[in-house]
């Protein structure tokens, strides 16, 4: 009969490493919101970062220069820019291994459907102004507090089934 030793260690199982930029202060705290939700029991280790902004295409480049060995780095972005400028950052990306999640048109498009407010043939600039004027105001806009507030687990699950990109973030902070 054999016994296992109860004092043998056990061994650590790698974790995956998961480099996302989003492209300004805005996505950081709804990225750092959706991570501190989904990701505890995941096995992966994920580092949000904050991008700089630019065009589409710099931010790619920018994100392939963030040293570390990632197993995998996804760049959320507005595709509100000019189709040459957004053809450009999904070649990029395509050549330097970089996923693209692309908000169509803008964040705030998302955070209106997250919260039931149709928006359906909105510009970005109308976008922002509604969700900033409506919601949470510019002086709070990147408040986590508020994220919190505004954007409750229970909301993101009946959402996620709605709305693709919401799903995509949420599957990539639970490690799928």
């Amino acid at each position: 009969m054999s016994r296992t030793n109860p004092f043998k260690k056990k061994r650590r199982q790698a974790k995956r490493t998961l480099l996302v930029l989003g492209e300004g202060l805005g996505e950081k705290v709804f990225l750092d919101h959706l991570k501190a939700l989904y990701s505890y029991d995941s096995n992966i280790d994920i580092k949000i970062i904050r991008g700089k902004g630019g065009s589409a295409d710099r931010i790619v480049a920018d994100t392939d220069k963030i040293p570390g060995d990632y197993d995998r780095k996804v760049v959320v972005l507005d595709n509100d820019k000019a189709e040459e400028e957004m053809k450009k950052a999904r070649q990029e990306a395509k050549k330097k291994g970089i996923e693209l999640i692309e908000n169509t048109p803008c964040l705030e498009y998302v955070f209106l459907l997250i919260l039931g407010k149709k928006a359906n043939g909105k510009n970005s600039t109308w976008c922002k102004s509604e969700f900033e004027s409506n919601y949470i105001g510019e002086k709070k806009r990147d408040d986590i507090i508020e994220c919190k507030k505004l954007f409750p687990k229970e909301l993101l699950e009946e959402q996620r089934l709605k709305i693709p990109e919401l799903d995509r973030l949420i599957s990539l902070m639970e490690g799928k």
